[in-house]
This record gives C-alpha cells, sequence and structure tokens, in this order.
C-alpha cells in the first residue's frame, strides 16, 4: 500500500498541547486560499469538558495561526460547508459549521472571518454530516443515533437510526425527512453524503450516502443511493473499504474522494479514490503485514515467519481479515485453504470461521473447551476445509470429514473471518506456508453471495487489491481505534504535481511516549496528491 506515513514534509501538526484530547477535525478552502480547520478541545476521547476551536492556514496548511474559540462551553464533531451562491473555486455563498452539541449551526457571511450561532431546530440526531444544499435552497443533512437499551446479540448493542433531514428555511428549522438505512445486522451509521451527476435535467437531486459499520467484526462500510432526493434509498451495498467516520466528495477531476479511519487490520487514517462503481463494488480483503518481507511470495508458496516477540509498530505479524458473516442466524460459508505448518506458538497460526482452528506442525486444534487435536503428518502441506452452517462447523481435513463442532448462530463472535496471526498484539510466533484459500459464504436472508480465491501461481498477495487502492496518510495500528482518523478533506489548487488535497484528521500516536490510550490525541494535516495513489487508474 503506497504509505506518506514516514514523509515528514507532507504532515503537519494543527494543535497539539499536552493535557488536552484535540480531536475530530473538519477542513474548508476559503475563496481567499485559507483553510479553516474547525475541531475539538476534551480533557479525553468522550470528553468532560469541551470547546469548539476554529484555525486558520493562509499558506494551505503549512502553518496554522492561533486558535479562537466559537464555542467555550460544548461542542462534538464540527462539519464545515459550503451553501448559498457559492460552490468551491467559484466563491461568494455563506459557510456553515454545524455540530451536534445542542444542534447548533455557526454562520459565516465573510469567509470564515466571524461566525454567528444559530440552532438548528429539529436537528435530534447525532454526528451530523456536512450540509448540501439541493434545489431550491434546500438543505440537506444526517445524523444518527442508537434506538434502544437492548443491546442485540448479533451487533453486541442496540441498533442504530440513520436520519436523513431537510431544512427548508436556511438552517432555521429541520424536519425528520428518511431513514438511509435499517438492517438488523448492521450497524450503520456516521452517514457522509454527496449529490451524485444529475441523469434527468430538471429531475431530482441522486444522492450516495457511504457509512460507517460498527459491529467490530471486520464488515465493510455500506453504501446507500437515492433516485429521488433523499424522499427513498435503495439496500446498503457494501463497499471494498473497512472504516469510521468517512468524509465522501467529489474531485475536480471527477473522482470520488474518501478519508476515514481505517479499522481493519493494519489501522490508520486512510484514503479512497475512484469511480462509483468502484465504490459501490463488493468486499475486498484487508491485510497485516508491515514488517518488511513478510510475508514473502515464493514459488512454494506464501511464506509467513513472525518472530517470537511482543509486535511493535513495524513488526506486527501477519493476519488477513475475509468477508465477515453478516447474519449468521441464516448464512452458509466454505473455507478451503492449502498449508503447511513449520513452527506455531499458541498464538501464531490459525483460521477463524465460526470459531479459531489453530494450526501447529504435527497438528489442528479446535479453540473448543475439551476439544481434541486432530493430528496430521508434520513438514507436509494439509488441505483444511471449513463449512458454516447456521450453529455448527464441519471441519475436513485432506478430504476426510474429522468432526463437527457447534458455535453459536446468534453471537457476533461467529461472524469474523480471519487467517493468520490469532492475536494482534502478542506473541505470535510461526511460520507456515500457504498456497491458495478460498471463501465461499451464501447470506439468503440478504439474497446476497459472495466468492473469493486466491493462489500464490498469482503472484499477488491476497490483499492486493487494497494495496493498489487505498493511499496510508498517517498510520496508527499501536493507537486505540477511538484515538485517530475522524477526518476532513478540503481540494487545494493543483501545482505541478498535479491534482492535489489537504486532510485534517486526529492522531494518536500510539507509539510516541507518554500516549494514554482514550486521553492522548493531536489535530493533525496531510498533503497529498492524486499521483499518491500509485495504481489508481
Amino acid at each position: 500500500m503506497p504509505s506518506l506515513d514516514a514523509l515528514a514534509d507532507r504532515h503537519v501538526v494543527i494543535d497539539r498541547r499536552k493535557g488536552h484530547y484535540l480531536c475530530f477535525p473538519d477542513v474548508l478552502l476559503a475563496d481567499d486560499g485559507r483553510l479553516l480547520c474547525a475541531y475539538n478541545e476534551f480533557d479525553r476521547h468522550v470528553g468532560t469538558r469541551r470547546r469548539l476551536l476554529l484555525r486558520e492556514s493562509p499558506d494551505l496548511g503549512r502553518t496554522w495561526g492561533a486558535a479562537r474559540i466559537l464555542s467555550a462551553n460544548d461542542s462534538h464533531c464540527p462539519r464545515l460547508s459550503r451553501v448559498g451562491d457559492g460552490s468551491p473555486g467559484v466563491g461568494g455563498g455563506l459557510l456553515v459549521l454545524s455540530d451536534d452539541a445542542g444542534a447548533t449551526l455557526f454562520w459565516s457571511a465573510d469567509q470564515g472571518r466571524s461566525w454567528a450561532p444559530q440552532q438548528g431546530q429539529g436537528l435530534n440526531h447525532g454526528l451530523l454530516d456536512r450540509i448540501l444544499e439541493l434545489d431550491n435552497g434546500t438543505l440537506f443533512t444526517t445524523g444518527h443515533q442508537h434506538r434502544g437499551s437492548q443491546a442485540q446479540p448479533r451487533i453486541r448493542q442496540a441498533p442504530t437510526e440513520q436520519m436523513a433531514y431537510l431544512s427548508r428555511t436556511l438552517g432555521k428549522t429541520w424536519e425528520p425527512y428518511s431513514v438511509i438505512a435499517s438492517e438488523k445486522c448492521l450497524v450503520l451509521c456516521e452517514a457522509s453524503v454527496v449529490r451524485l451527476p444529475q441523469e434527468l435535467v430538471g429531475g431530482p437531486p441522486r444522492l450516495l450516502a457511504l457509512l460507517r459499520e460498527n459491529s467490530f467484526v471486520g464488515e465493510p462500510m455500506y453504501c446507500c443511493l437515492s433516485e429521488d432526493g433523499g424522499a427513498t434509498w435503495g439496500e446498503p451495498r457494501p463497499t471494498p473499504l473497512i472504516g469510521h467516520r468517512p468524509t465522501l466528495g467529489w474531485t475536480a477531476s471527477g473522482r470520488l474522494l474518501v478519508t476515514y479511519r481505517d479499522v481493519g487490520p493494519d489501522p490508520g487514517t486512510k484514503a479512497w479514490l475512484g469511480s462509483l462503481e468502484d465504490l459501490c463494488s463488493d468486499f475486498e480483503v484487508h491485510g497485516l503485514h508491515p514488517a518488511p518481507n513478510n510475508p514473502r511470495l515464493t514459488s512454494r508458496g506464501l511464506v509467513v515467519k513472525n518472530d517470537a516477540c511482543v509486535p511493535t509498530a513495524e513488526s506486527s505479524p501477519v493476519r488477513y481479515l475475509l468477508r465477515p458473516l453478516t447474519d449468521p442466524a441464516s448464512a452458509r460459508a466454505v473455507f478451503e485453504a492449502e498449508v503447511k505448518v513449520q513452527s506455531a506458538d499458541v498464538n501464531g497460526c490459525g483460521i477463524r470461521l465460526g470459531l479459531w482452528w489453530k494450526l501447529y506442525p504435527d497438528c489442528l486444534v479446535p479453540d473448543l473447551d475439551d476439544a481434541l487435536p486432530i493430528p496430521w503428518k508434520p513438514g507436509r502441506f494439509h488441505t483444511v476445509r471449513i463449512e458454516y452452517e447456521p450453529g455448527l462447523c464441519r471441519l475436513f481435513v485432506d478430504g476426510k470429514a474429522r468432526g463437527e463442532y457447534p458455535v453459536d448462530r446468534m453471537s457476533g463472535e461467529t461472524r469474523p473471518i480471519l487467517v493468520g496471526a490469532i492475536v494482534r498484539r502478542g506473541d505470535n510466533a510461526c511460520e507456515a506456508v500457504w498456497r491458495r484459500m478460498s471463501l465461499m459464504t451464501e447470506e439468503p436472508r440478504l439474497n446476497r453471495s459472495y466468492a473469493w480465491s486466491w493462489d500464490h501461481k498469482s503472484g499477488l498477495l491476497p490483499d492486493e487489491h487494497i494495496n493498489r487502492r487505498v493511499l496510508e496518510l498517517k498510520n496508527d495500528r499501536q493507537a486505540n481505534p477511538a484515538d485517530f482518523g475522524y477526518s476532513g478533506w478540503a481540494e487545494l489548487p493543483a501545482d505541478a504535481e498535479g491534482p492535489r488535497f489537504f486532510c485534517s484528521y486526529h492522531h494518536g500516536g500510539g507509539d510516541a511516549p507518554g500516549y494514554t490510550p482514550g486521553e492522548s490525541a493531536q489535530v493533525m494535516g496531510t498533503t497529498f496528491y492524486e499521483s499518491d495513489f500509485g495504481a489508481n487508474e
């Protein structure tokens, strides 16, 4: 994956102060070329004191002025937008800053030099999106909230409601307009919405929503399409990206750009660039393999060799996240791999489907109480096949049935599917060679089928698609996921290197001295180019 993480000249600290949790920024380019960055000053991730701050950069993000306080009492996840007669690169119009603390809007008629607060009456959902202007001055935004107090077992939390809102009074009052997405086994939230190109002159606006999925089982972000200005929405469709708090928008070159918190196997602040068809395609395998030459593609297979040590940010073990089960109460799946294990400690080498299956040189061990090891001859390749049906896994080794094992069909723990290191941050010593893998899943309740296969003879890693299409802005694999990756971006004037952008985000710095989970975060910015997306053509 192309990465800007180590390129110091691409990054800038917008605000970092000891004793403050600085977080959840958004950024906008004003008409005169100033960058505006709005963000929160908390004492910790779930702040007990909160302020809304704004800084300006006169030089496209290289340096930043002093912070201005827009709200000294409360704030949460501000978003910056342009409405009225102006559009990015054209000028004019109003700037609006939305803040879901008290559903407050801040308006500016002078490109952010002064701001007037206004209550957004009727906005009752949180994590508000940027505000879009639809036809005839109608404004659109969306927010979410959890419904009910009872955690549902397959998602381990109360379900969410992502509500679309309209305002016909320039933000003074808002009406709940429609629910964007609803699926009992998905926790869809934090939507980012863009307007799509019109197909019919005079027709209703076409809208695309990209939503976080919050089950923490490896589900991707999902997209939903509205052909009628947000009145109705199509079924949620999986995307290739796994992440939180996406910021979706169009570039001047006509591509979709997303910045987001990557919560796949290798966490950090990431960016993706592509077409609508690319985004609304399907799940892609994600991997963790930051150490050089681990894994290695050879004529024998994919060689994985993890050291016997507690991993650092640079030496984390190898693992791959495959497409999870969405509804384990009705889904069916078949995973098959050909593998030779030369050495492995207790966590070093495994397959997860329904439960963990631990692989050793001389046996396979189902990770269940009282389960007996399944012996095999060391020094050889073996074929492992696992078939899942609701409530049961069947194991086959080298074509022979070796047992049936119960699993909880109503548990969220049954949903993830992984290959490689069993724990990400523990001792994962192993040496194994993988020749091929495949996964097929059927989700009859969702009318969905999925099939994926990989063979080392292809010369590609299992997560090659993501490696080619995603750009890492800043890695934070040692931090708590809450402490990084909420972001916003703005397109800057192109220079000699081509189209360029500035992304602001909060960053925990999990491998830095003094980092404390949930209490350490700074606001950073990164400049990047379309050309940084290496194979993104």
